[in-house]
């Protein structure tokens, strides 16, 4: 095929994926090729993903930002996850055929890459060597994100609000590489993110604040100390 035409920011975020781990840029091209890619751009509040919505096809963000939600039967919006460049939606859900549970929407303009992960799973043909590197950094990401699920679910029950937010915050740092960034989250879409109540994670950042721990104002945060990360797991590169 190889008529797919990826940017150079694009190709950055798939060699930093850990689906591509490893591979060369000219490797990822050729295992892509075999799984129909599509690039797919949308404009920012553009509705990528339903709620229910039976997924197909992997996303993977090569630039932009996405909110991944879920709309509880009372109708509020619980945020969940925020995808940017080089992570992937629909991992779980193209590979076990589930449907989805969560509605995506572009937070900004956003530019996917949609791949077919079934004629490599089928089996119809011999698979290369290759490939098969590709399907062993599949389980990978699919451990890690079974993992990152079950973490962040005790974490809503062990953790303290503070805990939570100095380890959102000391995350972004290190993303970053700055003391001052903006967070793409207003207030409730953050204490929804932590599973923390809105209103006690006000008091906390005031109380951070008022402790010479940090400045904020609206979304735009400085750190005027190293926060301690109170729980680290190592990249899924890392472990292999």
């Amino acid at each position: 095929m190889r008529g797919l035409e990826i940017k150079t920011a694009g190709m950055k975020a798939l060699e930093e994926s850990v689906l591509f781990r490893t591979m060369t840029k000219e490797e990822i091209l050729d295992v892509i090729d075999a799984m129909d890619p599509r690039v797919r751009r949308f404009q920012k509040k553009d509705m990528i993903l339903q709620d229910g919505e039976l997924v197909g096809s992997m996303m993977i963000v090569l630039s932009g930002k996405i909110h991944l939600f879920h709309i509880d039967p009372n109708g509020n919006s619980n945020l969940l996850e925020v995808p940017g460049p080089g992570d992937t939606v629909g991992m779980l859900n193209a590979v076990g055929k589930y449907r989805l549970h969560v509605s995506a929407m572009a937070l900004e303009e956003t530019e996917l890459l949609l791949i077919d992960v079934d004629p490599l799973l089928r089996g119809d043909s011999p698979i290369t060597p290759l490939q098969l590197r590709f399907l062993r950094n599949l389980t990978v990401a699919l451990a890690q994100k079974a993992h990152d699920l079950t973490v962040k679910l005790e974490d809503s029950v062990r953790r303290s609000t503070r805990e939570k937010l100095q380890d959102y915050l000391s995350a972004r740092y290190h993303e970053e590489k700055s003391r001052t960034f903006s967070i793409p989250l207003n207030r409730q879409e953050l204490a929804d993110f932590l599973f923390a109540d809105r209103s006690a994670m006000s008091k906390e950042l005031c109380k951070m604040r008022d402790e010479g721990l940090l400045k904020f104002e609206k979304s735009k945060f400085e750190l005027l100390i190293k926060m301690p990360i109170t729980y680290e797991e190592m990249e899924p590169n890392e472990k292999l």
